[in-house]
């Protein structure tokens, strides 16, 4: 790696374009070493309490994409190979979590993509709140979107491009326990939240967690091809078939400040019963409320209706039945409350995007019988 060297960042960009209009983006950085011209530029954008696992994962992705394509010969000549560093905001090291400090170098001329990897955070309220105190880091985004032919965040990092107006009008994803807070703080976000990774143009955005090594290696693919892309994930075993984190998210509210009191008693209460046989109108009627009433108040607090919220949590407790125990699917569905199972099933296939018995086969902990 490079020296570590000061950065002083005086690029000033309106509407953060894809060339800067002010003409002076070439002061934003001093000229680096001669490297060949088929490097792809890679930079990582550490921050202080950034994730020191996916921080380092990301940058070791891409030597491990250095190691294959070294096993990879064709007949059009070697691929290129990638370049990568961690750079920030600030000229000295930066503490991620846990106490892992990032040297980082000065940030380059060019960069193929940036990657923003997420805040750690215990819950919710900690990444909001640390979230909160990142203005100057989402400033640095804006100036550095000019020179980066991509920019890519994963799971909470998503956060800091949206925040920095960077996904305004993409499609994108974010980590699943976001979703909600998401789509109501950037409406101009096109949100998928069921996918596992988002690639719209020059804006690309992973789920949660390990979600990162499939952005990676979507990035790999994007500039080296195919063959590399394959030889990389089969050196990191990585199963390469995942679409979605639909199999993944929990509902509940794990961690959720919801302000109206009556949304928070009913989602609440939704939690506790979600395996008995209920409607929404008996609940809404017991707390002397209008289906029509909840229903807008659940949108403006949650971003979805209670009976979406609802067969949420039931989808929930038919994936931990299935993880958990060996019942026959006729049960899992009559203890999720509902008494048409073949209703229940297309429900549960169109929200996880597999079958239960394909879920029960893969996830499964117990022997399960035929779902």
């Amino acid at each position: 790696m490079h020296g570590r060297v000061s950065v002083r960042m005086t690029l000033q960009c309106s509407q953060y374009c894809s060339k800067c209009v002010s003409g002076i983006l070439p002061l934003l950085m001093a000229k680096t070493a001669n490297l060949s011209s088929r490097q792809v530029e890679i930079g990582v954008f550490a921050y202080e309490g950034c994730s020191a696992w996916i921080t380092a994962g990301v940058l070791e992705l891409f030597a491990i994409a250095n190691t294959a394509i070294g096993s990879v010969s064709t007949q059009v000549g070697t691929p290129p190979g990638f370049r990568f560093h961690a750079i920030a905001r600030t000229s000295r090291s930066v503490r991620g979590s846990h106490g892992v400090r990032f040297s980082v170098d000065r940030p380059r001329r060019r960069y193929d993509a940036i990657i923003v990897p997420p805040l750690w955070g215990d819950s919710r309220r900690e990444v909001l709140g640390r979230l909160g105190r990142l203005g100057r880091e989402c400033q640095m985004l804006q100036q550095l979107a000019c020179c980066a032919s991509i920019m890519a965040g994963t799971c909470t990092g998503t956060t800091l491009l949206a925040k920095a107006s960077l996904l305004d009008g993409h499609r994108a994803t974010t980590c699943w326990w976001m979703i909600d807070w998401f789509r109501r703080e950037f409406p101009n976000v096109i949100l998928t939240g069921d996918k596992l990774v988002v690639s719209d143009g020059a804006r690309w955005t992973a789920g949660a967690g390990a979600a990162y090594l499939h952005l990676g290696l979507g990035l790999v693919g994007h500039f080296c091809g195919e063959r590399v892309l394959a030889a990389t994930a089969r050196l990191m075993l990585i199963e390469r078939r995942r679409g979605s984190q639909s199999p993944f998210i929990e509902a509940g509210l794990a961690g959720r400040d919801i302000a109206d009191a009556k949304v928070a008693r009913m989602a609440r209460f939704l939690e506790r019963n979600a395996g008995n046989a209920l409607t929404i109108g008996e609940v809404c009627r017991d707390m002397n409320l209008s289906v029509r009433s909840m229903t807008r108040r659940f949108h403006a607090s949650l971003g979805v209706s209670p009976l979406s919220y609802l067969q949420s949590l039931r989808i929930t407790r038919a994936k931990r039945l299935l993880e958990q125990t060996a019942v026959s699917f006729e049960q899992v569905v009559a203890d999720c409350g509902y008494e048409d199972v073949s209703s229940f099933r297309k429900l549960f296939s169109r929200q996880v995007g597999m079958t239960p018995r394909e879920f029960r086969a893969r996830f499964g902990t117990a022997p399960g019988r035929s779902s």
